[in-house]
C-alpha cells in the first residue's frame, strides 16, 4: 500500500513536506492493528470492485487516525490517495482517457494545499467532497469539473425556447477547483470539452451548465474591474438567484482564514484580497450567485 501511494503522489506535483507526512501518517496507522483494518477495509473493498460506503469510510478514516495518532484530516486525506490508482483502473476498463483521472485527481492537490493553508495540516478537511471523483460521476474536464444533475435554480426557468421546472431537467453542474487561475481561454476549453463529454446532456443541440458559487456573486461587479478573471467568468451566465450573507463562511476561500469578524484584519496580499476587504470595511457583504449558461459547442450563447 505504502508504494502504491508513493506512486500516486510522485504522478503529481505534491510539494515535498506533505509527501513526507502523508507516507509517515499511512505508516503509523498501518503498524496499529486497528487504525489499519479500519482504513484498509473500504480501500480494499474498493480495488475488488465493490461499492464504497464514502460516509463511513470517512469516519472510520477519522477514528483510524485517532488510534494511530494521525490527525483526521490527514488519515482521511490518506483514504482517497490510496484509491487514486485503484480509480485510475476503473477509468482504463470504462475507456475513460487517462488525462481525464489525472485532472480530476487533481483536486486531492488543490484541497491538500488548502487544508494546510488553513490549518497548517497535510490532509483535507473537505473529505465529504472527494466521493463523486472515485464514484466516477464527478469529472475534471480541464480547468472545471462537472456532474449531473437536474435544475434546481428556480422553480421555473425560460431560455432559448426550453423551459425547465425545478428538478426536471438534466443538466450539468459546474464547480470551479482552486489551485489555477480562472483565465477564460481555459475555461471556454472546459465548456467545449464538457459539449462532447456530455453530449446527450444537450437540448436542441445547446449544452446547459448551471453553478452556484461565490465567484458568481454578481455584486462584486461593484468593486472588481471589467477585465478581472471573476467578472468574464460570471459574463458567462444567466445569474438567476443570489443570495447574500450574514456572515463571511468563503472567507477561507479567498484568504485561507476563517473571516475573524473584522475586515481590517483579513490579509491583504492581492488584488482580490484587498478589493473585497475594503467592499466589506464600507458595509458590503458576502454572497452566492447561481447561473445557467448555454453552450453550442463552440462559444456561450446568450
Amino acid at each position: 500500500m505504502k508504494i502504491e501511494l508513493q506512486n500516486f503522489l510522485n504522478r503529481f506535483p505534491y510539494p515535498a513536506e506533505a509527501k513526507t507526512a502523508l507516507l509517515q501518517g499511512l505508516d503509523q496507522i498501518l503498524s496499529n492493528a486497528d487504525a489499519s483494518r479500519l482504513l484498509r477495509t473500504p480501500i480494499d473493498a474498493y480495488k475488488g470492485g465493490a461499492t464504497v460506503n464514502f460516509p463511513t469510510a470517512i469516519q472510520e478514516a477519522a477514528a483510524a487516525g485517532t488510534l494511530a495518532g494521525v490527525h483526521e484530516y490527514t488519515a482521511q486525506f490518506l483514504l482517497f490517495a490510496c484509491l487514486g490508482e485503484p480509480l485510475r483502473m476503473r477509468y482504463k476498463e470504462k475507456g475513460v482517457d487517462e488525462s481525464i483521472w489525472y485532472d480530476s485527481m487533481m483536486d486531492l492537490l488543490y484541497k491538500l494545499n488548502e487544508c494546510y493553508a488553513v490549518h497548517g495540516v497535510w490532509g483535507t478537511f473537505v473529505a465529504f467532497w472527494f466521493d463523486r471523483f472515485f464514484e466516477m460521476t464527478r469529472f475534471a474536464l480541464g480547468r472545471l469539473q462537472f456532474e449531473e444533475t437536474t435544475y434546481y435554480l428556480s422553480d421555473s426557468y425560460s431560455g432559448h425556447g426550453i423551459t425547465m421546472k425545478r428538478d426536471e431537467k438534466k443538466v450539468l453542474n459546474l464547480h470551479i477547483p482552486s489551485g489555477r487561475p480562472l483565465c477564460h481561454n481555459d475555461v471556454l476549453d472546459s465548456y467545449r470539452r464538457a459539449y462532447h463529454f456530455y453530449n446527450d446532456f444537450t437540448i436542441n443541440g445547446l449544452l446547459p451548465i448551471i453553478c452556484g458559487s461565490w465567484l458568481l456573486y454578481d455584486r462584486m461587479q461593484e468593486f472588481l474591474p471589467a477585465d478581472s478573471n471573476i467578472i468574464r467568468f460570471q459574463q458567462d451566465f444567466e445569474i438567476v438567484n443570489r443570495i447574500e450573507l450574514g456572515g463571511f463562511d468563503e472567507c477561507w476561500r479567498i484568504y485561507n482564514i476563517n473571516y475573524p469578524g473584522d475586515p481590517s484584519l483579513l490579509p491583504r496580499n492581492t488584488s482580490l484580497q484587498r478589493r473585497y476587504a475594503d467592499w466589506l470595511a464600507a458595509g458590503g457583504v458576502s454572497g452566492t450567485g447561481y447561473g445557467i449558461l448555454w453552450f453550442d459547442g463552440e462559444k456561450v450563447v446568450k
